[in-house]
């Protein structure tokens, strides 16, 4: 068996020390990569944290036919992709609806929607278990980096990547009629 497919085997048998391998081997420079793509380090970072949590809760479907390395980086491609792709779409969402409300109607309902989402936010934010709370307003907003958080609250940064995937997945879940 190759190492690519013992570390496979590994993660597919639960094993944290092997996805802990992983990620800190390729984290990076896969960061590295969906920066070259999206041009921002913010949303690579966001599309690379996202793809190990995805690589996490789906790793007993893990299908590498190739190496380790050519599927993560067409993990993070792809998720790129997308992200590029919703943009796009996002945008001419935005012309258009800027295009079709007048300034002053626009004005009263960006304001109107921007306070019900603001709200609805700080709600579903302080439903989140506690840990996960404290972990998610410290990186979204005291703009701290996972190491940062790790030390702070004494945890690791695996256990701090795990909470923000978790409180995210909530936010989706419970914000879903504003997406």
């Amino acid at each position: 068996m190759t190492s690519t497919e013992n570390t496979i085997a590994q993660l597919k048998r639960g094993d944290h020390r092997a996805y802990e391998a992983v990620f800190k081997a390729w984290y990076a420079p896969l960061c590295d990569y969906a920066c070259s793509m999206l041009r921002c380090m913010d949303e690579a970072e966001d599309v690379v944290q996202k793809m190990f949590c995805t690589l996490w809760d789906k790793r007993a479907e893990i299908d590498v036919r190739i190496s380790l390395k050519s599927y993560l980086y067409r993990a993070v491609h792809n998720r790129c992709l997308n992200r590029l792709k919703h943009e796009k779409v996002r945008e001419a969402h935005k012309a258009d609806f800027a295009h079709r409300h007048s300034a002053a109607h626009n004005s009263a309902d960006v304001h109107v929607a921007h306070s019900e989402l603001a709200a609805a936010v700080a709600r579903a934010v302080a439903q989140l278990p506690q840990q996960c709370r404290t972990v998610f307003e410290l990186s979204r907003r005291e703009a701290l980096t996972y190491p940062e958080i790790a030390e702070r609250l004494n945890i690791s940064r695996n256990t701090v990547e795990n909470h923000i995937c978790k409180a995210l997945r909530l936010l989706r879940e419970k914000l879903h009629e504003f997406t």
